[in-house]
């Protein structure tokens, strides 16, 4: 017959270094090792090492845009795009994303997939052929959605 548990007392700690994060964090590696070893293998190798990608676009000596991305596995996630917003509607944003797709493909990837709040652009991603993996309403708490946002890289085969 097992003895009954203690109550769970839940505690806010400061940030995860506190003591005990780096447990949860073992927990979590041995269930993944546990049930996907050949992907957690995957990971350990270094070719399979996340790869920042960042692209600064300049005009006269001048940055007019960027994007800072990361390539792994068959996947770029694009993280920021920007563009100086006197230069925006001249094709600077294309070009950034016509760059980064071109050296994810050269580096193996097959997908890209990126965020955006409803009122950033998700007009700009649909426009050059993402469509919307999903959704997140209210995210800001002000009434807007969050997207999430994939495409297969031309030139790639495989559904997403």
């Amino acid at each position: 017959m097992s003895t009954p548990s203690k109550p769970v007392e839940i505690a806010t700690v400061a940030d995860a270094s506190a003591a005990g994060c780096d447990l949860v964090r073992q927990w979590l590696r041995e269930h993944n090792w546990a049930v996907n070893p050949e992907f957690m293998e995957q990971l350990q190798q270094p070719e399979h090492q996340a790869q920042p990608l960042v692209l600064l676009a300049s005009a006269d000596s001048r940055v007019v845009g960027g994007l800072f991305a990361e390539t792994q596995l068959a996947w770029l996630r694009i993280s920021i795009m920007a563009v100086d917003p006197e230069r925006r509607s001249q094709g600077i944003g294309a070009a950034l994303l016509a760059e980064a797709e071109r050296l994810a493909i050269a580096r193996g990837c097959k997908y890209v997939y990126v965020d955006t709040m409803e009122y950033h652009a998700p007009r700009f991603y649909l426009a050059h052929g993402f469509s919307i993996a999903g959704q997140i309403s209210d995210w800001d708490s002000r009434g807007h959605s969050k997207l999430y946002l994939s495409k297969q890289l031309m030139g790639t085969a495989g559904p997403i």
